[in-house]
């Protein structure tokens, strides 16, 4: 029998019935199938053919506590019997806004949702209402949801992204209008001076400046010194909304998110993934004044915002984070950098172009003729067909990492755990 002849036939089977045979298009990439998956617990799961990995896919980020931990899986039980959908405010709600006012730089205000797309439109809404304007600046390689607007630019080929210091904004799917190009603005991650030109040329046209301020979706890429200070001064003389994308880095890179880390506060910022332990909430947080725009306008609903159960997740997944002074995010940072040292070492001794980079909560490797990665292009000129065959290596030996190359540090890493998935590492190097 195949190691994964159960989740191949899983695949077969769902496909009558699911379009696509998954949920997301971004389930597609499992090789050779999507993994039919079982269970999970801590840093662990285990497909339907018995094979156990070393996960470090966590659900695309929100299982940064790792699977199932049990104070969130407690509190969630406890929120069940008082009712889920309330259509208004309750207590929990209300301690948990004011909690992640306390400990996120730029939040004033916040309002919960169930999806980072939907929280990235509603800040974009309150920018726009905010400044009067339409333009949004976004950059190559980063990802802020799916939905029309913003789907632009996100993985484009070298071939058709135009001039370098002026991507062109190319839709990411079949049935996206036009006319998303007339709001759009492309820029180079990480170019200070290319970004200065554009916003002196086009401030009066631009409400929001809109960045992961790690560009985590293509190669953990961080900001370079003075990057983020940057493009705070420059909104701060034109009156453009700065607006971090942490879906990703929120809860995970710092308690208070890659604003926290970096030192530079922004006017928006929309998290999701890590602030529930996998249930499903995102939060848009920010300054009063933008947040504000509810109350003069700007319509932002959704039946399903604020949850009790979404709620409590949330609320148990903080306090775990926070606890000991945030002792986690310590123990997380030092298990990353040793698995980046590891495969750099692993790189050298099999004289393979293996390139690890970011930090220690979320990292990602890449096959790279000239590191470091300072932006989209870097990452797109990489080897892809070999970062796919090591990833394809990795599983094959019980490590899972996403197809395009990202690590995300589970909280419940063991030494022994660390010590199998360099093992794992080399053994797949060496195949190469």
């Amino acid at each position: 029998m195949g190691r994964y002849d159960t989740s191949i036939a899983r695949y077969e089977e769902a496909k009558k019935v699911l379009a696509g045979g998954v949920s997301s298009n971004f389930r597609y990439h499992a090789m050779p199938a999507p993994l039919a998956i079982e269970r999970g617990e801590g840093a662990y799961l285990w497909d339907a053919d018995g094979n156990r990995y070393i996960d470090f896919v966590l659900g695309n980020g929100p299982a940064f506590l790792g699977h199932s931990p049990r104070p969130v899986l407690d509190a969630v039980r406890a929120s069940l019997d008082r009712g889920q959908a309330f259509t208004t405010v309750h207590k929990a709600e209300i301690d948990l806004a004011r909690r992640l006012c306390e400990i996120v730089p730029c939040a004033e205000r916040v309002r919960f949702d169930v999806s980072g797309t939907q929280v990235g439109q509603v800040a974009i809404r309150l920018a726009r209402a905010h400044t009067g304007r339409a333009k949004v600046v976004k950059f190559e390689g980063h990802y802020h949801g799916w939905a029309d607007n913003i789907f632009a630019s996100v993985a484009p080929g070298l071939n058709e992204a135009g001039p370098r210091d002026n991507p062109r904004v190319l839709a990411q799917s079949l049935g996206q209008p036009g006319n998303i190009r007339d709001d759009l603005i492309v820029q180079p991650y990480n170019d200070l001076a290319v970004l200065t030109d554009t916003v002196n040329a086009r401030a009066d046209e631009i409400a929001a400046i809109v960045l992961e301020p790690v560009a985590c979706n293509c190669g953990v890429i961080p900001p370079e010194p003075g990057y983020l200070e940057g493009m705070r001064g420059l909104c701060d003389d034109h009156g453009i909304v700065l607006v971090f994308d942490e879906v990703i880095t929120g809860f995970r890179v710092a308690l208070g998110g890659a604003q926290a880390r970096y030192g530079v506060t922004p006017d928006l910022a929309v998290f999701a993934k890590a602030a529930a332990a996998g249930f499903p909430l995102a939060v848009v947080a920010g300054r009063a004044g933008a947040m504000e725009g509810v109350t003069r306008g700007v319509a932002h609903g959704g039946t399903y915002n604020g949850v009790t159960s979404s709620i409590a997740a949330c609320g148990a997944s903080v306090e775990m984070l926070a606890a000991n002074g945030g002792a986690i995010y310590g123990k997380v940072e030092r298990d990353g950098q040793a698995l980046m040292e590891g495969l750099r070492e692993i790189a050298r001794r099999r004289r393979l172009p293996l390139h690890a980079q970011g930090l220690g909560q979320i990292f990602s490797t890449t096959f790279a003729g000239d590191p470091p990665l300072l932006n989209y292009r870097d990452y797109k000129a990489t080897d892809e067909p070999m970062r796919a065959r090591f990833v394809q290596g990795l599983q094959d030996r019980g490590v899972r990492v996403t197809a395009r190359g990202t690590w995300f540090m589970p909280a419940v890493l063991t030494d022994e755990d660390i010590a199998f998935v360099l093992d794992a590492a080399d053994a797949t190097a060496a195949a190469i």
